[in-house]
């Protein structure tokens, strides 16, 4: 701390954000303030030093502010001391260290309440240190923060059973969950607890969702504990409602809740679910370039295959879809293992850069025009054909787009299949996957009968090989 000349206390910045006690104490204040009046004078208030942010003092510099109001002689002034908050410290729980000090140091209370919003806010703050900024015992420390600490080992184990069931290594389930290996080894050992548990509860007869709620892990987690030994594929899609259609039309009424969250382009989990277990076996990659809210990945999951996802959308916050950019880098290295691609693009023209929420973001092919959105599709076609190995398949879900305005061609599903052909991928099945009329309201479907406009519920999927 450095000792300075005197600072107008219109110059403090009160951020009431740092402040470690719950609130002021009124008759502190009193005291200070009479204490003041009769000429005693107090150690200076802390400032933080690039922003003259308190740090510690408000009571003093509440009564200085009083006394400069009733003393017309008074400077208003007050004397302060400088300090640099740590930078791997959160400034609250640095003021504390302070308050902890003082003759009426801060409640348990208020201790508690710091300790925890600093560990909320900051997953790797250890609690050594924060005893020591807090003035109390690791143990007592502990006992602050110690349900959120166990909350978070769960959550991290659940998180690194999810990726390694979905192929992940070791090594990259540590660096994305930011841990060391030996700590990963420690969550695996708790989650096989929590694993069994789960089974135990199932066989009981608890719910799914009761179990997913009592252990604090996704709902098709608990599924995917479940059936993690079952061989049988059919087995695994009728114990989540997942019908089998034997035939090239594949016709459902909405989303499956076990796989993926709203995302523009939702594609129905049971599309996804219908290709592996036709294309695929248990324990064969897939990739999905553009995985937007993970329903392949969740898919996989559930039916025992491995999977990689990449997109440049995260808004779902996702640990297992891997920042990638398919338009600016190309397919990435997974590809070259797997046994199936399944790739379900941004439409054509339905970028919505003003509306993330419900649109494509920026820098989504979607918003390419025509020429180059079909250059895109070629190059990568081509790039993927390289890269793959022999007898691949491709799944690439795909709708036409026309243009009602009559001012550009259309893009059709024959547009997509000969750019295929020219990449040199075989086409092997032709499957309609076609959205539900559901989504057409009345007054919707008025408004195309009024204008003599066709709305568009066919989509497709194309399957094709190496």
């Amino acid at each position: 701390m450095k000792q300075t000349d005197n600072v107008a206390i219109s110059d403090v910045v009160v951020d009431l954000s740092i402040y470690p006690r719950s609130k002021p104490n009124t008759g502190m204040i009193e005291q200070y303030l009479d204490a003041m009046r009769a000429g005693d004078v107090f150690p200076p208030i802390v400032l933080e030093a690039d922003t003259k942010r308190l740090i510690d003092g408000l009571h003093r510099l509440k009564a200085v502010e009083q006394l400069s109001k009733e003393d017309a002689k008074h400077d208003g002034k007050i004397p302060v001391q400088f300090v640099t908050v740590p930078e791997d410290v959160p400034a609250k729980l640095f003021a504390a260290s302070f308050s902890v000090r003082h003759g009426i140091g801060i409640t348990t209370a208020d201790r508690k309440a710091t300790a925890r919003e600093t560990i909320e806010a900051n997953p790797e703050f250890n609690t050594v240190t924060l005893a020591k900024y807090l003035g109390v015992s690791d143990e007592t420390a502990r006992s602050y923060v110690g349900d959120i600490l166990a909350k978070r080992r769960e959550e991290r184990a659940s998180k690194a059973y999810r990726l390694s069931r979905l192929g992940w290594t070791q090594k990259a389930i540590a660096e994305a969950l930011g841990v060391t290996t030996e700590t990963l080894r420690v969550d695996s050992q708790n989650f096989q607890d929590i694993g069994k548990s789960a089974i135990s509860q199932l066989t009981s007869g608890l719910p799914h969702d009761e179990v997913a709620l009592r252990h604090g892990v996704p709902l098709n987690l608990v599924h995917a504990i479940e059936m993690e030994e079952w061989e049988d594929d059919a087995k695994r899609l009728a114990a989540v409602n997942v019908s089998i259609r034997p035939y090239d039309v594949w016709n459902f009424a909405g989303c499956h809740d076990l796989m993926g969250s709203e995302h523009p382009g939702r594609v129905p989990g049971d599309i996804v679910a219908h290709v592996l277990y036709f294309f695929t076996q248990q324990g064969d990659l897939v990739v999905d370039p553009m995985a937007g809210s993970g329903t392949t990945l969740d898919a996989c999951l559930l039916m025992g295959r491995l999977c990689f996802g990449y997109d440049i959308d995260n808004r779902h916050d996702r640990i297992d879809i891997i920042p990638h950019d398919l338009a600016k880098d190309g397919w990435p290295d997974a590809a070259k293992k797997a046994s199936l691609v399944f790739w379900d693009p941004p439409y054509f023209e339905k970028m919505d850069s003003s509306n993330v929420k419900d649109g494509y973001v920026d820098g989504s092919v979607s918003a390419l025009p025509r020429d180059k959105y079909l250059t895109f599709f070629a190059d990568r076609l081509t790039d993927l054909h390289v890269l793959v190995k022999k007898g691949c398949w491709l799944a690439f879900l795909m709708s036409d787009w026309d243009d009602d305005t009559g001012k550009q061609d259309g893009v059709f599903l024959w547009d997509y299949a000969d750019l295929m052909r020219k990449a040199g991928w075989r086409l092997k099945r032709h499957i309609q996957a076609p959205l539900p009329s559901q989504q057409l309201h009345g007054d919707i479907i008025n408004k195309f009968r009024q204008s003599r406009r066709l709305a568009r519920l066919e989509r497709y999927l194309l399957m094709a090989q190496k």
